[in-house]
């Protein structure tokens, strides 16, 4: 009975073979989205990242989160022309400079200097003219401002404010508004002195961890809605007043923030592309690289290496 025992146990295990389907079917990869990370060891992140409810909002300051103050803007920049004898900026031009920091506008938009020391004491006069026609008035927050961050903050969704103006009075106002607690990011007119409002966006986008496609821009001009859509963003217009066909760039156009709410913002990304997988990709790769058959029946001349290239 012993010797059977040992017999048995002295025999190679034998090793069970899967399938070729199922092997092939296991050195797939997964389908991946273009917010997928594969780098990620952990499954539930990376399932967190595919769903249509992990992305991240990117709100512009004035006329968005509070009242516009854009007619003391212009009357500012008028005044400065008129005072430092520069030529008065055409109309095109003052909807070029929404979002853009004011000594990028007085020497890239306008080219009234390009000394940049000059360019800093025209804006800063700037300043104290805007603060002048305010009278002591400050922008206040929008009536649907506050309800909207809060909407956010509950569904999890990291907030960036972006905008060009300068830090100190971006701060003011939130702290006034109470605006600020529900925000994580705040970019302003120190973080660049880029011309481009894209650069805002993208910054702000890293500040909140979510790449460019998951991103939601809330804005109020066609300026924006360029930049968000050059960075693959998406991109959301609060109107006000204005007529919403001049906006029909725009993913998405609203009233106010109050028409906005979390199942049309998934909705955003609900139609998100697939990216293939890195082994059909390398396949569709070598399929590309056939050999022509005209070309195979081509002899070269004498002392050229077939398929070399000659010119």
């Amino acid at each position: 009975m012993r010797s059977s025992v040992a017999h048995k146990s002295a025999m190679p295990a034998r090793l069970q073979e899967k399938p070729k389907e199922l092997e092939a079917l296991m050195l797939l990869p997964p389908m991946e989205s273009a917010a997928d990370d594969i780098n990620l060891m952990n499954p539930l992140q990376r399932s967190e990242r595919l769903s249509t409810a992990w992305f991240g909002a990117i709100v512009e300051f004035e006329g968005v989160l509070v009242s516009s103050s854009e007619q003391e803007h212009l009357q500012a920049w008028l005044t400065v022309a008129s005072e430092f004898g520069f030529s008065r900026p055409l109309g095109h031009l003052f909807r070029r400079i929404k979002g853009i920091k004011d000594e990028v506008v007085v020497a890239r938009v306008f080219n009234w200097t390009q000394n940049p020391a000059t360019a800093r004491q025209i804006s800063q006069r700037k300043r104290v003219i805007y603060e002048e026609l305010l009278d002591g008035r400050r922008p206040s927050a929008m009536l649907e401002a506050k309800p909207f961050l809060d909407m956010l903050h509950r569904y999890n969704i990291p907030i960036a404010l972006a905008c060009a103006l300068p830090e100190v009075h971006v701060r003011e106002s939130l702290n006034r508004t109470g605006l600020g607690s529900n925000l994580n990011a705040v970019v302003t007119g120190e973080d660049s002195g880029a011309p481009e409002v894209e650069f805002y966006f993208s910054y702000a986008a890293q500040q909140i961890q979510r790449p460019p496609i998951r991103c939601v821009v809330f804005c109020e001009s066609n300026q924006s809605v360029e930049a968000a859509h050059e960075l693959g963003m998406k991109c959301v217009v609060v109107t006000g007043n204005r007529p919403v066909y001049d906006f029909a760039g725009a993913d998405l156009v609203v009233r106010n923030l109050s028409d906005v709410n979390f199942i049309n913002l998934k909705r955003l990304f609900s139609e998100e592309d697939l990216v293939k997988p890195k082994s059909e990709q390398e396949e569709e790769l070598a399929d590309d690289e056939v050999d022509d058959p005209e070309l195979d029946d081509f002899e070269p001349a004498p002392g050229q290496r077939k398929g070399a290239f000659w010119s």
